[in-house]
């Protein structure tokens, strides 16, 4: 009888290779897996955001742009100065866009477009554009009518081209319309002369010119 009781209290053998432990590893290798999934995870993660950081960087840089041929071969450059310089065609496109901004008023443009047109003028000839727009009344006169303005340019004529400046004379037609009123029509024959002083190109200052005085004469107004 006791040793009937002896054998039934020893505890069964550990399965071989297993001496001294109290479980099976059945999920081992799930576990390591997932241990390796999440390192990688974070690293992956961690490249993420460093790359948007500085793709965010290098989206602000001014692109690089490379002169080329007739048939795309590079250019270099040999007389900065001179192939820095204005051209007529660039004086007569920064007079247009320069007009445009300042006078073709638009109800929904026209604080955006005239704040451009200050942005191309020294800061001495945008106060004094300023107040002769204050006094046309060119911001009642938009958003009471609710104005919308075409202009039609008829001559761009460049009078005065020197190292420092040009002057440009420019005639046209604005043609005012209203949102709002379709019978309402008004159009000005104008005479507009401006004088730009030579600058160095920028991001601000793209054309490399800067409007210093302007000036207008109304021809004609109707009605």
């Amino acid at each position: 009888m006791a040793d009937t009781v002896s054998l039934a209290a020893k505890p069964p053998p550990n399965p071989e290779g297993l001496t001294g432990r109290h479980f099976f590893e059945v999920f081992g290798d799930a576990l390591t897996e997932n241990l390796f999934l999440r390192n990688l995870v974070i690293v992956l993660g961690g490249s993420c955001m460093l790359l948007c950081i500085v793709v965010v960087r290098l989206a602000g840089k001014p692109p690089i742009v490379i002169r080329v041929d007739n048939i795309g071969d590079p250019l270099a450059f040999t007389n900065v100065k001179i192939q820095n310089a204005v051209t007529g065609p660039e004086v007569r496109n920064f007079a247009e866009h320069f007009t445009r901004y300042l006078l073709a008023w638009d109800l929904y443009t026209q604080t955006r477009d005239i704040d451009t047109a200050f942005r191309m003028m020294t800061p001495d000839a945008a106060q004094k554009t300023y107040q002769k727009l204050n006094a046309m009344n060119a911001d009642s006169f938009t958003k009471e009518r609710s104005i919308r303005t075409a202009i039609r340019i008829a001559e761009i004529d460049v009078e005065k081209d020197t190292p420092e400046i040009v002057r440009v004379k420019l005639r046209g037609t604005r043609f005012y319309s209203s949102y709002t009123d379709k019978d309402f029509k008004k159009e000005i024959t104008f005479e507009d002369t401006f004088v730009a002083r030579k600058v160095d190109r920028s991001l601000k200052t793209p054309w490399g010119l800067l409007v210093d005085d302007w000036q207008e004469s109304i021809f004609k107004e109707t009605p």
